[in-house]
């Protein structure tokens, strides 16, 4: 590689890092989940907390990573009718997306994510009580709104969990600001 390929090479990478960015969310996110067994369906529909902190290193591709825990356990249905004294909550989860995006307008951008996350759900009935920790690919979709160059609202939907007849889906309503 000649001097002059290096050059632009070094410039091409720190125009690339001079545009790349920080930026966190707090979101909330309502769950779905759902598992069927033995012909029994098991619903709940527990909400979490959730805190993403981000990398932009490309202005359409960025990593993201999310640490989220319950904030309302809900109690358990089974096939359809709610069982008493129980209930269900997401105790821990935390993973790694890539997220690709793109600019709609000035004020809207589409993003996807991919990736992994891991989850601790415990579910307790009367005074018994099971954890169990899965983990599995992740991916959504979702716009945010930018209020201004760096505040914006997110709404995402994503699938956390798909597995052996079982599920956990939901809709993530955030807020996040670019550092």
């Amino acid at each position: 590689m000649n001097i002059k390929s290096t050059c632009l090479a070094i410039l091409a990478l720190s125009a690339s890092l001079a545009q790349a960015q920080w930026y966190g969310e707090i979101g909330v996110t309502p769950l779905s989940v759902k598992a069927t067994a033995q012909g029994n369906t098991l619903k709940s529909h527990p909400t979490m907390a959730d805190v993403v902190v981000g990398y932009e290193w490309h202005p359409n591709m960025a990593i993201e990573g999310i640490l989220a825990t319950n904030i309302e356990s809900d109690t358990i249905n089974l096939n359809g009718s709610e069982v008493p004294d129980t209930n269900l909550k997401v105790k821990s989860a935390y993973g790694f997306f890539f997220k690709p995006k793109v600019m709609l307008t000035p004020e809207w951008e589409l993003f996807g994510r991919l990736g992994v996350i891991k989850n601790r759900t415990t579910g307790q009935v009367g005074s018994l009580s099971v954890t169990d920790t899965d983990h599995d690919f992740t991916y959504g979709i979702g716009v945010n709104y930018f209020f201004n160059k760096t505040t914006y609202g997110s709404l995402g939907y994503t699938s956390f969990y798909d597995k052996q007849n079982n599920t956990t889906r939901g809709a993530t309503l955030a807020l996040g600001m670019k550092f």
